[in-house]
Parts: C-alpha cells; sequence; structure tokens
C-alpha cells in the first residue's frame, strides 16, 4: 500500500493551528448558514414581471450558496471528525499521506492531489 496512516503533520502546534482554523470557518459557515436559512423570501404577489424574474435569480443564488456552504461544512465536519480519529492527514481513496503543505493550505482536504485531481475528472466528466 502507501506511506504510513496517520497523521504526518511534523507538530502538535501545526495540527492544533489546522484544528483550530476548521473550528473557526465551521462557526462561520453556521452563521452563513442560518443567515440564508432565515432571510425571507419576497412575496411574488404584486411584482411584476421584471420584479419576479429578479426574486427567482436572486432565490437561486441563495439556494447555490447554501448548497457551496454546506457541502464545506460538511468537509469541515468530516476533517474533525477524522483528527479525532487519528486518521486526518491519510488520503480516503489511496490511503497515502497527504502533503503537510496541502493540509496547512487547505485544512478539511480528505484526498492527495493526484486523488483529488482524479475525483474532479470523474465527476465532470
Amino acid at each position: 500500500m502507501g506511506r504510513s496512516r496517520g497523521s504526518i503533520l511534523k507538530s502538535s502546534k501545526d495540527m492544533n493551528k489546522i484544528k483550530r482554523s476548521l473550528l473557526d470557518r465551521k462557526q462561520e459557515l453556521e452563521v452563513q448558514l442560518a443567515d440564508i436559512h432565515d432571510e425571507k423570501n419576497p412575496d411574488p404577489t404584486g411584482q411584476d414581471l421584471g420584479d419576479q424574474a429578479m426574486t427567482s435569480i436572486m432565490e437561486n443564488l441563495r439556494n447555490s450558496l447554501q448548497d457551496t456552504e454546506l457541502n464545506e461544512y460538511n468537509r469541515i465536519v468530516t476533517a474533525l471528525q477524522m483528527i479525532e480519529e487519528g486518521s486526518y492527514g491519510v488520503c480516503i481513496d489511496c490511503h497515502r499521506s497527504i502533503s503537510e503543505k496541502r493540509l496547512l493550505s487547505y485544512p478539511n482536504a480528505t484526498r492527495c492531489v493526484a486523488c483529488q485531481e482524479e475525483y474532479e475528472e470523474g465527476t465532470m466528466a
């Protein structure tokens, strides 16, 4: 198989930095998702066609933003679970270590660069 299983981060300081970053971003997303959920959609009755079209566009954008933020939130939750389980830093596909540089710049990464590229090619094809 691959290299060692488990985190490759050289220090607990790096791990603490990543965990704090994930927790901070998780909290930001929780607030943003709650705000999006609580936004009231204007009542389309009494609107002209232009206003109705704009309302529809804004609702679609809000839904797209919510989906994007929810996906990121789920990746963060997964990364935090992996930290607790001791499997953080291991690619979920090839089971090799994810580079420290990647984890520090993209802390919710669950795949190494090569597997992420393959995944994206497969989902975009």
